[in-house]
């Protein structure tokens, strides 16, 4: 099978259908000859059933390959039709064809742009207006009824035409819409491919720089072991809670991870909350007021988590920067509770909602929501007032475990 895309939509040849498309249009060729001709009629020579036939199989064999070339079929149609129409007004010849137009008019409406269709539309107005005509120079129709006529034809032949032209530009835009959100689909699962990416660069250094300690504290246990007992029992007390925090980490991480196969590339180094001061110094510089207020009494967070809920900030003011621009107000709250919410708000005064629109395709927080729900917590975003609002909480991590045998 073969396929061109054009705009957007899927034009295919292949054997099955040519010959489906052959069958269709023999199907509208056949009544237009009947309809619009009477070729096996009392009266109707040979020279006119071979002037029928050289319109009429034109038309055939141009509908056969319509999907392949919507316009060029629709020239060859259009030409067959006006020329047969012509050819009545000036000679006893017969012959108004009007099915096979209207299904290239729909196939092009269907398959091309805006341009091709609205151009093929308006073309079809003359044979529309010839084979309305036709009838009135031949003196069918007597004077006293031509107006009646005329607004019959009309009446008959505007309203299918429409249909038709409509009904092509309806399912186009049904087929470009779904390859539109097949791409999107695309889009958000690689923006969680590359979330994951770098959570196993953050687990490599998290775990890595755990084993590092663990590995420098057990030399020093062995080496001090003789001389200070009470020190080597710290020591241990260090190791273990460094080793418990490492697995737990990597429990954590390989749960999201188990599905993905990444290649590890060199990180850039971690951060946390601790490090939001030249976030939001930056976003300052960009132009964005910005506020960072903390409720509560910061709490223990795991190395993971810690980073997440930075990166979640660092997300959240960079949609900021890009949507809402210079000269807007946001304000970032993190409140200390049972759980850790952030919150990060924009009044979208910066630049024009027009303006703001096609800067990003959003899919940053596609990933991060998926980590968040990792860790058990959840995240929110939507428009609020004039502007955007993205919050989130996440769960604190168990304090570290006091040495055996202190007093709690």
């Amino acid at each position: 099978m073969t396929e061109v895309a054009t705009d957007g939509v899927r034009r295919r040849g292949s054997p099955t259908v040519t010959a489906a498309d052959a069958a269709l249009a023999l199907a509208v060729t056949v009544p237009d000859v009947f309809f619009y001709a009477a070729p096996l009629a009392t009266g109707t020579n040979v020279r006119d059933q071979l002037l029928l036939a050289a319109f009429a199989v034109p038309e055939a064999v141009a509908l056969t390959f319509r999907r392949r070339w919507p316009e060029a079929v629709f020239a060859v149609v259009w030409a067959a039709a006006v020329g047969a129409a012509l050819l009545s007004l000036n000679s006893g010849f017969a012959f108004t064809p009007f099915f096979g137009v209207l299904l290239a008019l729909y196939t092009t409406a269907r398959l091309s742009g805006r341009p091709a269709s609205v151009a093929a539309l308006v073309l079809t107005a003359l044979p529309i207006a010839l084979a309305i005509w036709y009838p009135v120079a031949d003196g069918a129709v007597p004077p006293s009824r031509r107006t009646s006529y005329l607004v019959s034809g009309i009446a008959y032949f505007l309203p299918i035409t429409a249909v038709a032209w409509g009904a092509g530009r309806r399912v186009r835009a049904a087929a470009l819409a779904a390859e539109r959100d097949q791409r999107e689909l695309a889009r958000a699962r690689q923006a969680v491919l590359g979330e994951r990416v770098q959570i196993a660069r953050e687990l490599h250094d998290i775990v890595a720089n755990a084993v590092a300690v663990i590995v420098m504290q057990a030399d020093t246990a062995r080496c001090t072991a003789p001389a200070d007992a009470d020190r080597l029992a710290g020591t241990l007390r260090d190791i273990e809670e460094l080793g418990r925090n490492a697995m737990a980490e990597l429990r954590r991480m390989l749960r999201l991870l188990r599905t993905a196969d990444v290649p590890m590339t060199d990180g850039t180094g971690r951060h946390g909350l601790a490090d939001l001061g030249p976030l939001l110094e930056d976003a300052r510089r960009a132009g964005i007021l910005i506020d960072l207020e903390v409720r509560g009494t910061p709490a223990h967070l795991d190395d993971s988590v810690d980073l997440t809920a930075y990166r979640l900030v660092q997300e959240a003011v960079t949609n900021i920067i890009k949507h809402s621009g210079a000269g807007s107000h946001a304000s970032v709250r993190i409140s200390w509770s049972e759980v850790l919410t952030l919150d990060v708000v924009d009044d979208g005064a910066g630049r024009r909602p027009e303006a703001r629109r096609g800067l990003s395709t959003g899919h940053g927080l596609l990933g991060l929501a998926e980590r968040i729900a990792l860790f058990g917590g959840e995240l929110t975003a939507s428009p609020y007032r004039s502007g955007f609002r993205v919050t989130a909480t996440l769960p604190l991590s168990p304090p570290p475990s006091p040495p055996p045998g202190t007093a709690g």
